[in-house]
């Protein structure tokens, strides 16, 4: 945790005490309102103390990667071709079932949209049917 954090969290801490509005110290901490009303809560949850350590540990976590390793994708298209063309409810079910990994649905379709073009089964090669035809310009 930066210094100059655990200082603005005691200070924003002894504001309070002293009955200051909470805008006026997010102004005069030059945070903004939001982040003040969230640190005094969780103050009063935790104490002082156990705040700022609850704090220090959230910064110090590794971030999850947002893109999704090849080999994830491999298993997608290898399930979605050995299934015969199955959803992503069932590509999600069989990931889970032989592989352990828990991938969202949308995500899947994603991954699906790379290779292949996705349209749903009882849409493909339809004529729209009969429609009527306009006799003048929309106004």
């Amino acid at each position: 945790m930066d210094m100059q954090d655990s200082t603005l969290i005691t200070l924003c801490w002894e504001l309070h005490e002293q009955r200051m509005p909470k805008t006026r110290i997010a102004e005069r901490l030059g945070k903004h309102r939001e982040t003040i009303h969230l640190w005094i809560r969780g103050i009063e949850r935790y104490g002082l103390l156990g705040f700022l350590d609850r704090h220090d540990q959230a910064k110090k976590g590794e971030r999850r990667s947002r893109q999704v390793d090849p080999l994830v994708k491999r298993l997608v298209w290898e399930v979605r071709e050995r299934e015969f063309h199955c959803c992503g409810q069932k590509i999600q079910y069989f990931l889970g079932l032989e592989h352990g990994i828990h991938l969202s649905v949308p995500k899947i379709y994603e991954i699906l949209a790379e290779k292949y073009v996705i349209r749903s089964r009882w849409r493909k090669n339809r004529e729209r049917g009969r429609y009527r035809k306009p006799l003048h310009p929309e106004r």
